[in-house]
């Protein structure tokens, strides 16, 4: 498909500032760089939601903001400098303009974005699934395999911007279940043979719907709009050790371009913030860096490396912060402790009979980290070294995510069952909670005889699972919550009844919640893994805000909150085009006035 074209932005010279940018220079106390604007169609109607971003050509960073209802935006101060101005929304040729802005200045830049006929490569993945066609329960049954075993590793535009007849998508669903060996603590019949028996089925559906005949219809999600709109949102975009001054040429900025690869745009997995607002991040792919430190205001990173035994620089998959900023990881199967404050690392080798670490890892208030290993919660005590082994209570499930409670009690999910496993803090007790089965009509024997006789991993497995993943809890309150990637719902675990006490659908279908992080006001916030999107749940009134953000194919894996800010501030790693998002959200009013 050929890219749409770049419009030209109208240019005016510095005007008189609106009553919103107004308010915030007033409140800045003086005058500062800035730029603002109207964003409106063709036919002069001012257009909401529309992404407008401002790149500096000295800096490694971009910053975004979104127009409102008006279609006026405004950016926070800026340094002086030379700039790239774009705006993008679906469905509409980008405008993008370079000028100088002077200290002192609030510019004008007023755009024009003309409609395009040939918008698919500007969507994200949520938006692309929700185009297949859906009319009978065999493609809406196909949709969820889909779903369930091609998106775990990458978003679906990522595939579906692709076309292929049977033979062809057949290829590539066997290079997948091949490519991603299964897990050693869950044996199957063959390499992932849970997707290989949709194999034939999926090929087919694919090859009618992205294939020589192609009938998706395409459709353009709505913008964002209220108090969605109402961020600001910097990417800032991470070096390559061994590769000085490298930036990705398609890193997913220009939507036109579809979605990129994460060959190149997987670095940071998780990010963490300190008492200090430092800003932490673990690396699991980028050769020469085993945790980075990213500046804020600068956008430079500091690299530490812990080698292993070939010099080599450890991995870290997952890092969480105890209550004395050190960061915890692990290295070569056992627990990393990293020492924010002098820079050392420090291994904790495991006794004998203790099995091998493996991913994710929570920490309790006391600091004493536990992590997966196998099936199996392990937990140390920080302070002795002992190493701790828990054992599920029902064995060859998948684990992917885990989570300390605010009475200490540690979590984990194990989608492959619907079920959390957890170790009470004060007993050491193993229980579980099981999450009610799926009651959907495309449902069929063959799905039920999959389900009841294999064994689902983390990317494979059967479409009418929930498929829980990386949770939370609110540490001021009695709640858990559950990411259900495959069900698209968040499920409310009390942690004192061990029971289930209500599941809420996300507000888009399709959109892939992989984890949760809850913030000082319990709100909840899920990162959206199939597409390029935040929600956040308020528990107490039941609703949802979705946040669009300005990148295609982000790869979100996980976020984190910054509790010293008012409203508290939400960073996430971009795990498919190597950047670190920071979103600060600006007052809202809504239409009644109130705040």
């Amino acid at each position: 498909m050929r890219n749409p074209k770049i419009a030209v932005l109208t240019i005016c010279l510095p005007a008189a500032a609106v009553l919103l940018a107004g308010a915030l220079l007033a409140a800045q106390g003086r005058a500062a760089a800035t730029i603002q604007g109207t964003v409106k169609s063709a036919d002069g109607k001012p257009m909401e939601g529309v992404v407008v971003s401002a790149r500096a050509s000295d800096k490694t960073f971009t910053t975004s903001v979104f127009t409102d209802q008006r279609g006026r935006y405004i950016f926070p101060e800026l340094d002086a400098g030379r700039y790239t101005l774009r705006a993008q929304a679906v469905g509409f040729e980008a405008a993008k303009a370079e000028f100088e802005l002077k200290g002192d200045v609030r510019a004008e830049r007023n755009v024009m974005l003309r409609p395009t006929a040939d918008f698919a490569p500007q969507l994200d993945g949520i938006a692309w699934l929700a185009s297949l066609p859906e009319k009978t329960p065999q493609d809406l049954r196909m949709k969820h395999v889909f779903q369930r075993n091609c998106t775990g590793c990458h978003q679906p535009s990522f595939v579906l911007q692709n076309r292929f007849d049977a033979k062809g998508w057949g290829i590539i669903i066997d290079l997948m279940a091949r490519g991603v060996p299964p897990a050693p603590k869950l044996p199957t019949q063959g390499p992932n043979a849970t997707m290989l028996q949709y194999r034939d089925e999926l090929a087919e559906y694919l090859s009618r719907v992205r294939g020589v005949t192609d009938l998706a219809e395409f459709k353009i999600p709505p913008r964002p709009t209220g108090e969605a709109t109402q961020v600001v949102i910097t990417e800032y975009e991470l070096p390559w050790p061994t590769r000085p001054g490298f930036v990705m040429p398609h890193n997913g900025s220009d939507w036109s371009e579809g979605t990129p690869s994460r060959y190149e745009g997987r670095s940071a997995h998780d990010v963490r913030v300190d008492s200090k607002s430092n800003i932490w991040f673990g690396d699991d792919k980028t050769p020469g860096r085993t945790i980075g430190k990213l500046d804020p205001q600068t956008g430079r990173v500091t690299e530490f490396v812990a080698p292993d035994d070939k010099g080599v620089a450890f991995a870290t998959y997952l890092i969480v912060l105890d209550p004395q900023d050190n960061i915890w990881s692990i290295g070569q199967g056992n627990f990393l402790k990293f020492d924010t404050h002098t820079g050392q690392f420090q291994l904790f080798p495991r006794e004998p009979g203790i099995p091998r670490l493996s991913a994710h890892m929570a920490i309790d208030s006391k600091g004493n980290p536990a992590v997966e290993a196998g099936e199996s919660i392990v937990k140390l005590d920080a302070a002795t070294g002992k190493h701790t082994e828990y054992k599920p209570l029902t064995t060859k499930q998948a684990t992917y995510g885990l989570a300390a409670d605010a009475d200490d009690n540690i979590w984990m999910a194990q989608p492959g069952g619907d079920r959390l496993m957890y170790v009470e803090n004060k007993t050491g007790k193993v229980g579980e909670v099981l999450f009610e089965a799926r009651r959907e009509p495309w449902v069929t024997p063959k799905d039920v005889h999959i389900a009841q006789t294999m064994e689902a991993n983390v990317n494979f497995g059967w479409p009418q699972g929930k498929d829980p993943r990386r949770l939370s809890a609110d540490l001021r309150g009695t709640t858990l919550w559950v990411a259900h990637f495959n069900s698209d719902e968040l499920a409310k675990v009390d942690i004192r009844g061990k029971r289930v006490e209500k599941e809420y659908p996300v507000p888009t279908r399709y959109s892939g919640p992989y984890g949760t992080e809850v913030d000082k006001n319990h709100m909840v916030w899920v990162q959206m893994l199939n597409g390029d999107r935040i929600g956040k749940f308020d528990p107490k009134t039941e609703r949802w805000v979705e946040y669009q953000l300005p990148t295609r194919n982000t790869q979100m894996r996980h976020l984190t909150i910054d509790n010293r800010t008012d409203p508290p501030t939400v960073w996430a790693p971009y795990g498919g085009t190597n950047k670190i998002m920071r979103m600060q959200i600006r007052a809202f009013s809504d239409s009644r006035g109130a705040k």
